[in-house]
């Protein structure tokens, strides 16, 4: 019997053949006889297996300790990625928060997510799956499956590239689409929310679906994902000339499905704890705020050593930012900026006093979050984090993350088999994604707020935002007005806020950042906590540590004198790899990045 090799090429603009043996695997066709393999469910069952693994990667796998290109953090994406936003700031800086990534040179062929070999399996399918002697509802159902993971993919290289070829068939050597240019970003998204919708239309039925498989809520979510990005994104970056409100619509739309369903917010009456609960767990299979996560598992000999390097460790090396813990509200509503319950930033201990419970939940006060007792291996970093002057892999800022931590030292003793769960999609990015829509269409009324945003806040005990009187912030409007070339509605403000600090360190900043066109708030100084040498004594400011003239630590004042730059010409896109544009001479760079070679 013939034997059909898919080749996937890698897409330079078009998938072009490439040097490199990672862009040349011939899976799955070389796996695959093509006269026998389309016929039973089971072969459309075990064809799409693959990609959950592709997209739906959790915490990542094994060690874990890859670096994820072209972005430069580790696997876990969904832990580590605030680190090249204004949230967090790594030990060693940023590339791409400095302006200074260059990946585009260096990594050759279908590096940088120009790759497009994914594509080729998920198209392949596409022409293929109706060749299986079952029912057209049973197939569909898998359809439904390719068609989401087509869709979150095309999502992720807009969102790096703006416009890209769109593809909706295999391609040869010979294919004419080998040399084309790239699809306007236009008809780009429309055809994303389309795949989606065909995907919703597809799949089961949440409860319906077999166990583990995607289901129609989980399409729901990625489609209200996608369209508030690209609604944003539009009415700020007003150079597009490309109307966001039909995206906005969308969003909330089908927000309002999810929301008339019986999901609920994680709480279990504990508002000193719960939301931080919320992220050390070994399942979600029941829990009523999780829409789609990643379960790891010993008996299948799938896990990940996310949670000993995480907790123990400190792998990313990483703390969070000053000018993420200014903007937690007091447990009065206000900022601090002018809330009477604020006592000032004497210290951590001082500062973190009558503040939304979520900052101790998400960044360690000193003396919390600590290892397990008997536990010797590894940096305790909760009586004091390692700063730098201190041994032991450094927490540079001082604010030691503690959402993630999971204290659980028979998970760590696991390495490589950790299953601490990963929760991916929850029903608090459908609440605030709904607000934040709902405020663009100029519809956001008390009863969304309460719906919404003031539902998140109420599993804190935070007090509701209600409109005609919304605290004012000058702080945080003096940063948008020096920032970005607008100063938003104190509404919208508030919405922000309360997204920065519900999914801190969730990997959603970056890419709000970029939505909203407010990149150069990585410009604003990357501070740490105040230094007090009474609690660090063998800490040397001036020699091993350096300090604002308010005292807060500078991590990067020696390996960036000059501060973060964001440069607003080019940044808010990736480039293709130069070795993509020589291939395909119809490629055009992304604005500004033609010059840096």
């Amino acid at each position: 019997m013939k034997k059909i090799q898919l080749l996937l090429l890698s897409f330079v603009a078009g998938l072009c053949w490439s040097c490199n043996d990672d862009f040349m695997d011939r899976y799955p066709l070389d796996q695959i006889n093509d006269e026998t393999f389309w016929k039973s469910e089971q072969d459309l069952e075990l064809y799409c297996n693959n990609f959950y693994a592709t997209y739906i990667t959790g915490f990542g796998y094994s060690w874990g300790d890859g670096t994820l290109s072209p972005w430069g953090y580790n696997d876990a994406a969904i832990a580590y990625g605030d680190v090249i936003s204004d949230n967090a700031a790594p030990n060693t800086y940023s590339k791409v928060a400095a302006n200074e990534y260059n990946g585009h040179i260096t990594g050759g062929s279908g590096s940088g997510g120009w790759n497009w070999a994914s594509m080729r399996r998920l198209n392949y399918f596409l022409e293929n799956y109706q060749r299986a002697a079952v029912t057209p509802a049973a197939r569909n159902v898998y359809a439904g499956e390719i068609l989401f993971f087509k869709a979150w993919d095309y999502f992720e290289k807009v969102k790096l590239f703006g416009d890209v070829p769109w593809l909706d068939h295999t391609l040869q050597t010979n294919s004419p689409e080998l040399q084309a240019p790239r699809t306007a970003r236009a008809v780009v998204m429309d055809s994303v929310v389309a795949l989606l919708d065909r995907s919703i239309a597809w799949l089961p039925e949440k409860g319906a679906e077999k166990t583990d498989r995607l289901n129609r809520d989980v399409a729901r979510h990625l489609k209200i994902r996608v369209c508030l990005f690209e609604g944003t994104y539009r009415k700020y970056h007003k150079e597009l000339n490309l109307d966001g409100k039909k995206f906005l619509r969308q969003a909330a739309t089908d927000a309002e499905v999810l929301m008339g369903k019986s999901y609920r917010l994680y709480a279990n009456a504990a508002p000193a704890k719960d939301y931080n609960d919320l992220f050390a767990q070994y399942s979600y299979r029941n829990n009523p705020e999780i829409i789609l996560w990643k379960e790891y598992s010993a008996a299948q000999n799938l896990g990940v050593a996310f949670s000993r390097y995480y907790a123990q460790n400190l792998r990313h090396q990483h703390g969070a930012t000053r000018s993420l813990v200014d903007e937690y509200l007091c447990t009065d509503g206000k900022p601090i900026s002018s809330s009477p319950l604020f006592l000032g930033k004497d210290s951590i201990q001082r500062e973190f006093v009558n503040r939304d419970p979520r900052l101790r939940q998400t960044i360690c006060n000193f003396g919390e979050y600590a290892l397990a007792v008997g536990v010797k291996q590894g940096a305790n970093n909760a009586p004091l984090p390692n700063i730098p002057g201190l041994s032991g892999n450094k927490c540079p800022t001082g604010y030691r993350v503690a959402k993630w931590f999971f204290n659980d030292p028979v998970d760590w003793d696991r390495t490589t088999n950790g299953m601490q769960g990963c929760p991916l999609f929850r029903y608090a990015e459908v609440l605030l994604s709904y607000a934040e829509a709902k405020y663009e269409l100029g519809e956001c009324t008390q009863d969304v707020l309460d719906k919404t945003v003031n539902a998140v806040r109420k599993r804190v005990n935070m007090p509701a935002l209600v409109l005609g009187s919304i605290p004012a912030d000058p702080a945080l409007d003096a940063r948008y007005a020096a920032y970005t070339a607008y100063v938003p509605d104190p509404l919208l403000r508030e919405i922000r806020r309360e997204r920065r600090i519900e999914f801190a360190f969730e990997n959603f900043r970056w890419d709000d950042l970029m939505r909203w066109k407010a990149g150069r708030f990585l410009e604003v100084p990357v501070e740490g906590i105040r230094f007090v040498q009474s609690q660090f004594p063998k800490v040397v400011p001036g020699k091993d540590v350096f300090l604002s003239k308010e005292g807060y630590i500078q991590p990067y004042f020696q390996t960036l004198p000059n501060g973060r730059k964001f440069d607003e010409s080019k940044q808010y896109l990736f480039p293709i790899p130069l070795e993509d544009l020589v291939l395909n001479k119809n490629l055009v760079q992304n604005p500004v990045w033609e010059s840096v070679k």
